[in-house]
C-alpha cells in the first residue's frame, strides 16, 4: 500500500550494463503485481568478511541498460531490506543512486549466514518493483529453521511497548490490524515519523519469501487532532492522507496498519518506528488463514 506522494528523480545519461560473472539475478518478491523489469546485484567482499559493497540496478524487461529514473517513495529512491535466513537480523537502508543508474552501499551485516535482500524500488512509470536476491555472508551455513517470535499480540521494543489487535488475518483480504504503542504503560508522547511514515511495516512469508511493505495511518478519530499540531506547509502531497510527514512532527501512538495478505501461511512482521531520536523494531508473528 502506497500512501505517499511521488517525486520523480532527475535524469541521467545511460550506460549499457549486461548481467555478468558475480552477478545474481532478482526474484520478483512482491505479492502483488508483477515484474516489468529485470533486478541485479553485484555483492564485493572487503577484508573483513561481514562487510560487503552492495551494487544494485534495474533494468527493462526487455533491454540491457541500466534504468536511470526512479519515483521517491517515502522519501528514499530505493528501500533495501536485509533478512538473514533465520529471521533474527533485519536491516532498512538506503544504497545511493549514482549517474550509471546503480544503487551503491558499503554494509556491515551483523553475523555471517545467507541473507535475503530485498530491493524496493519504483522505476519511473513501471510503478512498486521489488526483487529478492539470496546473498551468502561470510560463508554462513544455510539455517535449518526461521525463527519467528512467540504468538503474541504485544511486542517490547526498547521502551516502548507495542500492541496489535490481531495477529490473525483472513488471506486474500483487506484487513485492517490497530497498533498501540505504549511508554511505561500510556501512550507513548515521544514518537515521531521515520522516512515519511508513522511507521513502517515488513512482512515475509515464511515459505516463498515473498513482500509486503506497508504504512500504517493514524486511527480515523485522531487524524484530526494529530494533523492539527503539524506544519502543513513542510509537507509534500495535499491529498487527503496522501503526504508525507515531516522528521519533526509528532506521531501518533494508535495507528491503523491495512494489511493484504494473498497467500495463507506464517507470516513475520517487523514494525519499524522512531521514538524519540532512537529507531526501533517490534518483531510479531502473523497468520493469514
Amino acid at each position: 500500500m502506497r500512501h505517499l506522494a511521488k517525486v520523480a528523480a532527475v535524469l541521467f545519461l545511460p550506460i549499457i550494463l549486461a548481467a555478468s560473472a558475480g552477478t545474481l539475478d532478482g526474484t520478483f518478491a512482491l505479492q502483488t503485481g508483477g515484474a516489468k523489469s529485470h533486478g541485479y546485484l553485484r555483492a564485493t567482499a572487503t577484508a573483513d568478511p561481514l562487510d560487503e559493497h552492495l551494487d544494485i540496478w534495474m533494468t527493462p524487461e526487455n533491454g540491457t541498460r541500466a534504468i536511470l529514473r526512479y519515483t521517491v517513495d517515502m522519501t528514499k529512491l530505493l528501500h533495501v531490506i536485509c533478512v538473514s535466513d533465520d529471521f533474527v537480523h533485519f536491516l532498512h537502508i538506503h544504497p545511493v543512486l549514482g549517474s550509471d543508474g546503480h544503487f551503491t552501499i558499503d554494509q556491515r551485516f551483523p553475523a555471517a549466514g545467507p541473507y535475503h535482500i530485498y530491493a524496493d524500488g519504483e522505476p519511473q512509470g513501471l510503478g512498486q518493483q521489488v526483487f529478492r536476491f539470496d546473498l551468502p555472508v561470510a560463508s554462513g551455513a544455510a539455517s535449518s529453521t526461521r525463527t519467528l517470535p512467540p504468538a503474541a499480540r504485544i511486542a517490547s521494543a526498547g521502551p516502548y511497548a507495542v500492541e496489535l489487535s490481531t495477529t490473525s488475518v483472513l488471506a486474500g483480504r483487506d484487513s485492517a490490524v490497530i497498533v498501540h504503542i505504549r511508554k511505561s504503560g500510556k501512550p507513548a508522547r515521544d514518537l515521531h515519523p521515520y522516512l515519511g511514515a508513522l511507521a513502517h511495516a515488513v512482512l515475509l512469508d515464511t515459505k516463498d519469501l515473498s513482500y509486503v511493505h506497508v504504512h500504517p495511518m493514524p486511527l480515523a478519530a485522531e487524524r484530526a487532532g494529530s494533523m492539527a499540531g503539524m506544519d502543513m506547509s513542510s509537507m509534500s502531497g495535499m491529498g487527503g492522507m496522501d503526504m508525507t510527514l515531516p522528521d519533526s512532527a509528532t506521531s501518533s501512538p494508535a495507528m491503523e496498519l491495512h494489511l493484504h495478505l494473498r497467500e495463507a501461511g506464517a507470516y513475520k512482521l517487523w514494525l519499524q518506528f522512531r521514538g524519540g531520536a532512537s529507531l526501533y523494531v517490534a518483531p510479531f508473528a502473523v497468520t493469514a488463514r
